[in-house]
């Protein structure tokens, strides 16, 4: 069942857009964040805003089973993130 929402997620474009880490407008991330509930997926997100030292972002967390999360930084303005990008 997971690997069928999953390939459903994976399909939109925004999600796609997420993946190769390019610039999300807040209708694209409010459609990964629906998408993500309407397909029973569980996820975390933390926000962090702008400082001098950082950029304004958001850090997506996926769990996918009790082991297993994909992790995505969304930067919302230029600039590094405070977050530490996914490995």
């Amino acid at each position: 069942m997971l690997d069928k929402q999953l390939a459903t997620l994976f399909s939109f474009d925004a999600f796609q857009r997420m993946a190769k880490n390019e610039q999300l407008n807040q209708y694209q991330i409010n459609m990964i964040f629906n998408s993500l509930m309407t397909l029973d997926i569980p996820f975390d997100v933390s926000f962090v805003s702008g400082t001098r030292k950082g950029a304004q972002s958001l850090q997506l967390t996926i769990h996918l089973n009790p082991s297993s999360t994909l992790v995505y930084v969304i930067t919302l303005e230029p600039g590094a993130s405070v977050f530490s990008p996914s490995p």
